[in-house]
């Protein structure tokens, strides 16, 4: 028949065991714990790079835009530029011409033109 001293020493095993594994529970679950903290902090990081990233795709989109907005419009000059160099041109034609005109009015008729 079991003694009054080893039934207790029995408990007092048991109850150490119990105590022990609900230690190790205890940080089972502060692990847990900073483990799902740690999870909530990486989707929150996500969501702010994510959210960077979107506005940077439209800052993108926007100097896109403006970039070609520019070519078109630098296309657009160099077209009037050689325009403008042929008009030009052809000025100083039209006032040659017309200077000759008027050498060769004054020397037909001996005086300038009205």
């Amino acid at each position: 028949m079991p003694t009054s001293g080893n039934i207790e020493r029995a408990l007092g095993v048991v109850i150490g065991k119990l105590d022990s594994i609900e230690v190790r529970l205890g940080k089972q679950d502060e692990s847990r714990a900073a483990l799902h903290r740690r999870m909530d902090d990486l989707v929150m990081r996500t969501t702010h790079l994510e959210t960077d990233l979107l506005s940077v795709k439209n800052q993108v989109k926007g100097v896109e835009q403006v970039t070609d907005d520019v070519k078109v419009l630098r296309q657009q000059a160099q077209g009037a530029g050689t325009l403008g160099q042929w008009l030009i041109r052809f000025g100083f034609a039209v006032v040659g011409v017309a200077g000759w005109l008027v050498g060769l009015y004054t020397w037909f008729t001996g005086r300038p033109p009205p």
